[in-house]
């Protein structure tokens, strides 16, 4: 890590925030770059079998698989994240929830890709991408939140192409992002030959339309694409409905 990554990390405010109904523990900055819902939502859709390898990719402080972790406690997790203190944030998480064995982290750039990570060598990959392209709208003045909400070097298109580099013929990639970007997602699957596509809306409000979707395919199967009947995030008053609260504040699977 350089000296720039050291000094940034030790004058950066952090909170201690409890996520999944306080499985686990998420040091992350007070400013700027805050993880959400959609981390965590990404995290209970991945149905984990024994001995699996996953990958989070664009990893963060780790959200996403500390939550997974916390749901699955067999699940391996391993984590690639480009922005130095992100990493380091999530070393520190690491330590703190006690993860050392079965939560792997490297600090590399998804498109050149680390020795660690070898080609084809997981069995499921799940992002978060970041939703902006590059160069639309106004960004955050916060460098370390910019980079995680708008796209930098690598677009939409060269984070699901390395996600299918990295997962194994029939392994799954999940992705949580706009609802308006989805042509983008099925296109690179169908391009790249993954199918057995799922695709998952999650409606703010009965009536509305999706902002958000999952959507998972697997790489090397021809099976066709199906839209599920996707989940209502809120009921009138605001509050969660019961699937999604579940999901968020007792770590229960969010099935697709």
């Amino acid at each position: 890590m350089t000296n720039l990554s050291q000094d940034l990390l030790s004058e950066l405010p952090l909170t201690e925030d409890e996520f999944i109904g306080g499985k686990v523990t998420v040091f992350q900055p007070a400013k700027g770059y805050r993880a959400g819902i959609d981390a965590v939502l990404l995290a209970a859709t991945v149905d984990v079998k024994p001995g699996e390898k996953i990958l989070d990719l664009g990893s963060g402080v780790g959200t996403a698989g500390l939550c997974l972790m916390g749901r699955e406690p067999e699940a391996n997790v391993t984590g690639l994240e480009l922005q130095a203190v992100l990493f380091q944030i999530a070393q520190k998480n690491k330590q703190a929830n006690k993860l050392e064995e079965r939560w792997s982290l490297v600090n590399g750039d998804l498109l050149h890709l680390p020795e660690e990570l070898p080609l084809g060598s997981f069995d499921q990959v799940m992002c978060n991408p970041p939703f902006m392209p590059k160069g639309t709208s106004h960004g955050s003045p916060d460098p370390i939140k910019l980079l995680a909400n708008h796209e930098g070097e690598a677009t939409l298109r060269d984070w699901m192409l390395a996600a299918l580099k990295l997962v194994k013929h029939k392994g799954a990639v999940t992705i949580i992002h706009r609802a308006d970007r989805l042509d983008e997602i099925l296109s690179v699957f169908r391009e790249k030959k993954a199918g057995a596509i799922e695709v998952c809306p999650l409606w703010p409000y009965e009536g509305q339309p999706a902002k958000r979707v999952i959507v998972r395919a697997r790489r090397g199967i021809s099976k066709p694409m199906m839209i599920t009947a996707g989940h209502k995030l809120h009921e009138t008053d605001g509050s969660y409905t019961d699937i999604i609260d579940g999901a968020l504040r007792r770590g229960l699977a969010l099935p697709l």
